[in-house]
This record gives C-alpha cells, structure tokens and sequence, in this order.
C-alpha cells in the first residue's frame, strides 16, 4: 500500500482534531476517552438526544460501596450494580458531558468513568 501526500488542509485538521483530542484528556482526565467522544458526538448531533448512557463508575478498593449505590439512586434514581467490589454499573438518560464534569467535582473519590453511550431510548428493546 503506498502513502499518499498529505495536503495542507488534511494536515490542518489532522492537527486540530490531535489538539482536541489532548484538551479533551486534560479537561476529563478520569473518563474514558471514547465514551467522553461518543457523548459529545450523540449530544452535538441530535439535539432531542435523551442522553442514554451505560456508566461504569471505578471507586477506590475499599470504598463503602452500598453507600455510593444509595447516592447513585438518589442522583439518577437509577439501580446500580457492584462489579469488582469497586464498579457501579447503571444505565442512566440525561447523561451529556456537563454531567459527567459535575458527577466528578461531586464526588472526588471516583477514579475513572467507562461505559457506553446509544442513540436508541433507554427503554428500547432489540429483537
């Protein structure tokens, strides 16, 4: 396969969206990189988007797990699951890239944040 010559205008952009993509690692240093970009993605292209993500939430080893369950519940009134001793898995609607921010500066235990993000509403089923 040869290489083709890269063009001033593809080496621009190229260059920004490099540039982009290092902010975007500064700014949300604890979320996984593609769910943060697939979020922003989905959020920016349909503005009726209902925000429907699969979080997984990573505490600390030994973190009172039961009482991050309940402070999930309460902030998304959502059921959460442990994975790991240290995972809460939940399926959340509303969830953009302002949430996430603030689901950090509210809790400054979390260590990192994975999970999923789809277009279809949260309460779609496949067949």
């Amino acid at each position: 396969m040869t290489s083709r010559p890269t063009t001033a205008n593809a080496s621009a952009l190229k260059q920004d969206y490099q540039d982009f993509l290092r902010k975007a690692s500064t700014l949300f240093p604890k979320v996984d990189q593609k769910l943060l970009l697939n979020i922003l993605q989905l959020q920016t292209t349909y503005s009726d988007w209902e925000g429907s993500v699969m979080l997984k939430v990573v505490y600390p080893a030994g973190t009172d797990m039961d009482k991050k369950k309940e402070w999930i519940f309460q902030k998304f009134q959502r059921m959460a699951s442990i994975e790991e001793d240290k995972t809460l898995r939940f399926k959340a609607i509303h969830i953009h890239i302002e949430d996430l921010d603030r689901l950090l500066s509210e809790d400054p235990n979390i260590e990192f944040i994975t999970g999923s993000a789809t277009l279809a509403p949260t309460e779609a089923y496949s067949a």
